[in-house]
This record gives structure tokens, sequence and C-alpha cells, in this order.
């Protein structure tokens, strides 16, 4: 007997938002009782993000253009019906939640309207997150999409919803002219986040953070026509992005956690933060007019004694950096072209990443005075050009070598790598210690895929290789898969040779997977067996741990073995 479907509705509810909302969706068919739980859950969620893009070949195909017309009535009255009946039975409404990517300026601002009505009234309304993006060619009419005259205007009525705690706003949306006219207040609200909103001018965002006392997360990027951001008086703030702005002044002591960034933009980015003495991770991104020097990194860390966590992304460095703190757990380091090298004193260091960029060599690291307990996760694109001898002395010079190393490699076609015929004939006893190997390999040629297999198992000795199946070629698939399945009888593949290849080293595989669970190779090779050519992999990523034996049984002098070959 079904005794969860007599419990009350509010603790229906709650156990159907601990659950995503799809499956939370799918209940609605296991029972009436369930069916009526789900009529009037109070979290609605209208996901229309699918629409909107089309191919420039089909922006004037009238039957694309009269099949687009009927996703998005059909979506719209889906919204409408819903809402409508919420207000009619006087259901509760605790998060609204629109998402729509073919708004047009004529036709629908009065039915959002409408539903800002219908959620501004509910007494109980929490959350409201409302992303509107210009429809375009998507109807077959054309008009500007930057124009600001074509931006939803945000209505008053959402100024009645005096208990939300959460308002995020992005797309092409205006709030300047609910700021100017009203009087803002919002008592509960811990979240508020606008993104390309249009804002008009700095008064309007104080005079809109004025009547949010209680912020705690505030995020700000790029919003149209507001060029300084100005940020205090908020003794809740804990939480802080802003991104795309000439000016940006912070003072907020409580502040704990602040990302600043410039995108793609080119103008300088004049920044003050130094009164927030509470921080403890700066995240840094594209900021053109900071210089990151050993000058400007002592006076970061004297300047926030709390700091434990600093990421720096498509930043201006010297070539080389000394890092050193005594508190600091994680650093990371992304597209920082211009570094060469970096020595980390930091004995607390828990954490440390490094991804580079596919036309650069990557930096040299080294770890002084840090625990060798280290989680290092480098990443490198292959992109053009490389050679996996270099990048394996990149590994072979990280100092102290008991440094856990996390690598991912992605590999997009043939001419990515290098390969040299003495990789194979230099090979340094130990091998780079990688805890984790991440491949994505897009390579669909079978001498190419053999080659790379080979030369990544001479170069590591990963204890796990991980695969996002769906970043991954079949033949590339097929080919580990081969490779990685282990027998006991030798092969004839080390006959000729004086020298075992590296197959050998390998004394176990265990396979991993999540969500489907296949728990040996030969399970995995069915898999790709059952798939058609054209058919796109499923949504699966595969763990396989490698036991390797001792390196001096195979390395013992003489020519090394490629490893075995594929029939």
């Amino acid at each position: 007997m079904d005794k969860i479907s007599d419990l009350p509705k509010i603790i229906l509810h709650d156990i159907l938002s601990r659950l995503p909302y799809e499956d939370a969706a799918r209940t609605s068919v296991l029972s009436k009782a369930w069916h009526e739980t789900w009529s009037s859950f109070p979290i609605l969620v209208f996901d229309g993000s699918q629409g909107g893009h089309m191919l420039w070949m089909d922006r004037k195909d009238p039957l694309t253009i009269q099949e687009n017309r009927r996703k998005a009535n059909s979506f719209l009255k889906s919204v409408d019906r819903r809402l409508v009946r919420f207000h009619h039975h006087g259901f509760a409404i605790k998060e609204f939640n629109l998402s729509m990517m073919f708004f047009h300026p004529r036709f629908m601002p009065h039915l959002v309207d409408l539903w800002m009505k219908i959620v501004g009234e509910s007494s109980s309304i929490q959350v409201l997150k409302l992303e509107l993006e210009l429809a375009d060619c998507y109807f077959g009419c054309e008009f500007d999409s930057h124009a600001v005259d074509n931006y939803y205007y945000l209505p008053p009525d959402i100024l009645k919803a005096k208990s939300l705690t959460e308002l995020v706003l992005s797309g092409k949306i205006r709030a300047d002219k609910l700021i100017v006219n009203h009087r803002i207040r919002f008592p509960m609200l811990r979240i508020l986040s606008l993104v390309y909103v249009y804002l008009g001018h700095e008064q309007a965002l104080e005079d809109l953070i004025s009547g949010c006392p209680m912020i705690e997360d505030l995020v700000l990027e790029h919003c149209v026509g507001l060029e300084n951001v100005k940020v205090h008086d908020l003794p809740k703030l804990k939480s802080a992005k802003f991104s795309g702005f000439r000016e940006i002044h912070v003072d907020v002591p409580s502040l704990e956690y602040l990302e600043l960034g410039n995108g793609k933009l080119e103008f300088p980015c004049d920044i003050s933060i130094d009164k927030c003495r509470n921080l403890k991770v700066f995240i840094l991104e594209a900021v053109s007019s900071v210089f990151v020097s050993n000058q400007w990194l002592r006076e970061l860390f004297d300047k926030f004694p709390f700091l434990e966590t600093l990421e720096l992304s498509g930043c201006v460095t010297s070539e080389s950096l000394m890092i050193s703190s005594s508190r600091l757990k994680v650093l990371s380091f992304q597209a920082c072209l211009e570094l060469k090298e970096a020595k980390i004193d930091a004995p607390n260091l828990e954490s440390c990443r490094y991804y580079g960029n596919s036309s650069h060599m990557p930096a040299a690291i080294s770890f002084v005075n840090c625990s060798n307990q280290v989680d290092f996760d480098f990443g490198f694109p292959l992109e053009s050009r490389m050679d996996l001898k270099r990048l394996r002395a990149f590994f072979q010079n990280i100092a102290p070598i008991n440094v856990m190393v996390s690598l991912y490699l992605g590999i997009m076609r043939a001419s990515s790598i290098v390969f040299n015929e003495d990789v194979l004939q230099n090979v340094q006893v130990p091998l780079p210690r990688i805890k984790e190997l991440r491949l994505s390999v897009a390579e669909k040629t079978e001498e190419f895929c053999v080659l790379l297999i080979n030369d990544l198992f001479w170069s590591f000795r990963p204890a796990i290789i991980s695969l996002n199946v769906r970043l991954c070629s079949r033949i590339f698939l097929k080919l580990l898969l081969e490779k990685l399945r282990c027998n006991n009888e030798e092969e004839r593949c080390c006959s000729s040779s004086q020298m075992k290849c590296w197959w050998h080293d390998l004394k176990d595989v265990k396979v991993r997977s999540y969500p489907e669970k296949y728990e040996n190779i030969s399970d995995c090779e069915a898999l790709l067996d059952s798939m058609p050519l054209n058919f796109s992999f499923p949504a699966l990523r595969l763990n396989f741990q490698l036991e390797w034996d001792s390196l001096h049984t195979s390395l013992s002098g003489g020519g090394i073995n490629a490893g075995p070959s594929v029939n």
C-alpha cells in the first residue's frame, strides 16, 4: 500500500522540491494523488531556452518560420494556462523561473506582464528568475535585437513581491524606468543577479541596492548603460561578481568571495577593493589593466590576510612569479600566456590548477615548502602542433616529484601532436606520477589513435583514465578498450625485443561508469558494438582504474616495443 501518497501536501511538495525538476514532473503519472500534488507544486519552471536559434539558411524559409511560430505559441499557451489556473485556485507560488529565447517585443510583452502580475500578487513568492532573448528573425520579421527600445520593460507589479529572497534577471530586460519611477523595497532579498540587463546609469544601481539591505550574494555582469559600479552599505554581503565595467569600487568589509572580469572588452578597468579585508576567495579574469607581478602578489596577500583561494584567468603576468602565502589553499592559472615559471611557497596548499594554451608551452611549476599531497590539475587542449615528449618533460620537472597530478588532454585532429621516433628510446624512470588522465579524442584515424595510445602509456602511468564518451571518437574508444584488455598469456608483440612493451606493466583494469553501470571492458565493448555508426553516444563517463607493475621489470635495456598490435 502506498502510504507516502497519504502524507500532507506540504510534505509531498517538499519531497518533490528535492528532486530534479524533470523527475518531479514524472511523478504526476504515478497516481491520482501524485497528479494532484504535481498540479499544485509551487515551483514553476518554464524552459524555452531551446528555441530562438536558427541556421542562417533557414531564416527565410516559410516552413521553418511556420514551425517556429507553432512551437512558440504552444510554449506560451502552456505557461499561460498553468499560471492562470494557479491564480484561479489560489495556489501558492514559491518560485517562478521563465527562460524564453524567442521574445518578440511587439506581440509578447502583454503576456509577460500578466504573468508578472500573477507572480507579484502571490504572497508566498520567494524566487523570481526571468531570462529573455529577442527572437530576431525567428518569426520571419527582422528587428534590431540590440536596440534598448525593443527590450522588455519590467512592470511595477513585481514590486508587490515583498517576500522575494532571490531575484535573477538576464537578457533583454529594462529595469531603469521601474527604478526611477518607483521606490524599490525588497526587505528580504538575499540574492540579486543582473546579467545584460539595461540599468541606464549609476544612480539606478544605487537606488536598487539601497532598497535591498539584506543582500548576501550580488552578481552584476555587462549591464547595459552602466559603466561604473560602486557597492557599499551592504553589511550582509558575502559574495560578489562583477564583469564588464570601467570602474569597480567595493567598500564592504564583510565580503569573502569576489570575482572580477572584463570579458572580451578591451578597455582598462579601475579597481578599488582595499576595504574588503576579510576576502577569502579572489578570482580575476581577463582584466587587462592589472599586471600580475611579484610585487602585485605581495601587496595582494598583505591587503587580504585571510585569502585562501586565488584564481587568475587570461591575466597579463610577469614571466616568473613567486607565490608565497601561509594561508593559501587553492591556486589556479588559466591561459596566462606570458607565464614561464611559477614557484609556489604555500605550506597549506591543497589544490593547484594550471590550464594552458595549445600555442604556448606550459610554465615550469615548482612547489617550495608545500605538502606532498597537493592535488595538481593540469589541462592542455591540443589544437595545434604539440610534442608529447616535451609535455612529459614538463611533468618530470615538477618539484617535488611526489605531487599528485591530474592531466586533461583534449585532442581534436591528427596534426595536434608531433610523434618523435626517440620518444620510445629515452623513457626516464620513474615516469611522471599521474593520478588521473582525462581524455577527449575526436580523431578518427586508426593509425593516429594507435600511436597516441602507445605514446601516452610510454609517457605516463596513470592510476585512472577518465573519458566522457560523447567527446571521443568510436575508433579511439574501440582501440583503447582493446589495448586495455588484460590477458595472462604472453603475446607475440614482445617476442623480437629484449624489452617488453608497456602493455605488460599493466596488471589489472577495473571499470567504473556513470550513470549506467558497466563493470568490465567486455561490457563496454558490447555497448560500443550495439550503437549504430551514425548514433550519438549517450551521456556516459567511463573510468578505468589501472594497476601497474614496477617499471624495472620492463625497462632492462635495449629498445622499447610500442605495444601490442591491433588486428
